[in-house]
């Protein structure tokens, strides 16, 4: 099935901020951390962040230890100092766009204005308005409201900000109709508005529109209802799991948008789940194809084949003879960690494909046994190769077992902080791109009983850096997910902006060890050719960055295909021995 997914759709500006001020604030308190009120209106959020210990308040208390966060709809100014009496710190994530709704109330309500609200009643954020506006704040709904509306002296007229543009014209021109010398300040924020814009252009495109949001959601709600204004039949689902895929299978093209306060991970669970459904029109052959890539991505064959191609690459820019077993060594071994680590890694089941998650449950054992497999064959070439190459891959191999497994000390972790390598900030990427480098790059040589040199030296510093290029790119698309799970990762521990300006200060590193390295004769003569692989890692970083790709299936299988693009670049000096 073609899928169509809303370039806006997921967390907004607000929602984003009030998460990651929460996330940061787990990291210093320890006397007890908990919003006011729901934090934002999505329930598989709420979940994570409550087994990460965040408490949800439903009351103001008398007395309270640790910190209260305000949720980011706000609250009125009354509950706001009855939370700082409490005692508690209290840490305001109101949205910037609600704040400047109520700074207009303030100003206005100062100067004696009736201020009417144009959004649903008993909202969160509008409740939170209302209190600003007290005692002269009147809430209008729709129109019916609006007709019988009274209004004495002078007035504005504000809108909760993920009100529908429509809707609020409507009313708002009813109300200035009949009392002339209002004020009207259209507060819908611009992501309400891009949300609501993109749903109307995706109705012209779709036969059917798919809504993820939690149904608490205000402006979740209010985009199925546009949608369903425009004739386009709407799905609304919280999860992958509430998919109709009996009533979907009539289509051939859906859309898929969310509110403001859905996770990227939980948009891309549906994507992922819409696109494995055969379209209504659609042959046999396509389906097969791409059921075929994804079994590629979700076994991790895929990559432990372009990382097999990458050690052959190694030996082209060490001048050493390709060897199949380099390729068999290198695949094996990562074909095992990859899925190996899945076993003592259970909490990136949450963020992962649908399918890829149901596969891994139904086909557990059975692909233990087939990585054991593969490392054990991994591990038998090596010996045939040597002592070097074979002891070499043991010890990463146990490294890379050990690597989710807490294995320090008591005392030792209570000093550290980390009960384990994973722990360590930026670990992860560190340690994938050393075993990646290691096994390509270090296998053939030691398999040769020769010295490092200068030529294996920059082969080494090349690989290590195309790998962790690659894999800090995942981690900056998983992100938010890795923080909400307590993933101590590089964008997590340093924050995406410096993370993307590491990674694009590293493919110039690349490019200049390519360049410098080969005019000096200090790497193959296959150098050259490599340069595209850089600059198609730079183009997907741009990309991503601008907003053009998202994450998913797709982005993963292009990020991954670079050591693909790399052994092409260096077909013409492959020659298997």
């Amino acid at each position: 099935m073609k899928v169509l997914l809303a370039q806006h759709a997921g967390f907004c500006m607000g929602v984003r901020r009030a998460v990651e001020t929460t996330l940061d604030m787990l990291h210093h308190e320890e006397h007890g951390l908990a919003t006011f009120g729901p934090l934002i209106h999505n329930p598989q959020v709420l979940d994570l962040l409550k087994d990460r210990g965040v408490t949800i308040l439903t009351e103001i208390p008398r007395q309270a230890e640790g910190s209260i966060i305000i949720r980011a709809h706000g609250v009125p100014p009354e509950q706001k100092r009855n939370l700082e009496a409490t005692g508690a710190k209290i840490k305001d994530a109101t949205c910037p766009r609600v704040l400047k709704v109520q700074a207009i109330i303030k100003k206005h309500h100062k100067q004696g204005h009736t201020t009417v609200i144009i959004g649903d009643r008993n909202h969160a954020e509008v409740d939170g308005l209302l209190g600003y506006a007290a005692p002269r704040g009147i809430v209008v709904s729709n129109e019916e409201e609006a007709r019988a509306l009274t209004l004495d002296g002078p007035y504005i007229i504000v809108s909760q900000t993920t009100q529908d543009e429509k809707a609020f014209a409507a009313i708002s021109s009813l109300i200035t109709a009949r009392y002339p010398d209002g004020k009207v300040f259209n507060t819908i924020c611009d992501s309400t508005h891009k949300r609501q814009d993109e749903v109307r252009t995706l109705c012209g495109q779709v036969e059917a529109l798919v809504v993820v949001g939690g149904r608490t959601s205000a402006n979740t709600m209010r985009l199925g209802e546009i949608a369903e204004s425009m004739g386009c039949p709407v799905f609304m689902v919280e999860t992958e799991t509430e998919l109709d895929l009996a009533a979907l299978r009539q289509y051939d093209c859906v859309g898929v948008t969310a509110g403001a306060s859905t996770p990227t991970w939980m948009i891309n669970r549906v994507v992922r789940t819409l696109e494995s459904i055969p379209g209504k029109g659609q042959g046999v052959i396509l389906p097969l194809l791409g059921r075929f890539f994804w079994l590629l991505l979700a076994t991790n064959l895929y990559v432990s084949m372009g990382g097999g191609l990458l050690a052959l690459v190694a030996c082209t820019l060490q001048n050493i003879e390709p060897r199949w077993e380099f390729f068999a060594v290198a695949l094996g071994y990562l074909f095992a960690m990859h899925n190996l680590n899945r076993f003592t890694d259970r909490k990136s089941d949450k963020f992962s494909d649908p399918l890829q998650t149901i596969f891994y449950r139904r086909y557990r054992w059975p692909m233990f046994l087939l990585s054991a497999f593969a490392l054990t064959g991994a591990i038998a070439v090596a010996a045939g190769l040597g002592r070097g190459p074979v002891l070499l891959l043991i010890a990463m191999s146990g490294f890379g077992i050990l690597y989710n497994v807490p294995i320090f000390p008591k005392p030792l972790s209570q000093f550290l902080r980390v009960r384990g390598l994973k722990e360590i900030p930026g670990s992860k990427t560190l340690f994938v791109s050393l075993a990646w480098s290691f096994v390509t790059v270090l296998i053939p040589l030691l398999s040769l009983e020769t010295a490092p040199s200068t030529v294996s030296i920059g082969a080494l510093l090349f690989i290590f850096l195309l790998v962790y290029v690659r894999s800090a790119l995942f981690d900056v698309f998983e992100v938010l997910g890795d923080r909400i799970v307590g993933k101590e990762t590089l964008p997590v521990h340093i924050g995406e902006r410096k993370t993307m300006t590491l990674l694009y200060g590293l493919m110039l590193a690349q490019t200049a060890i390519l360049l410098l390295f080969s005019m000096a004769d200090w790497i193959g003569g296959t150098a050259f050719r490599l340069l595209p692989a850089t600059i198609y890692l730079f183009v997907i970083a741009r990309l991503y960055a601008a907003g053009k790709a998202r994450q998913g299936a797709r982005l993963e299988f292009a990020l991954e295909s670079v050591f693909l693009l790399a052994a092409a670049l260096s077909l013409p000096a492959i020659h298997l021995g």
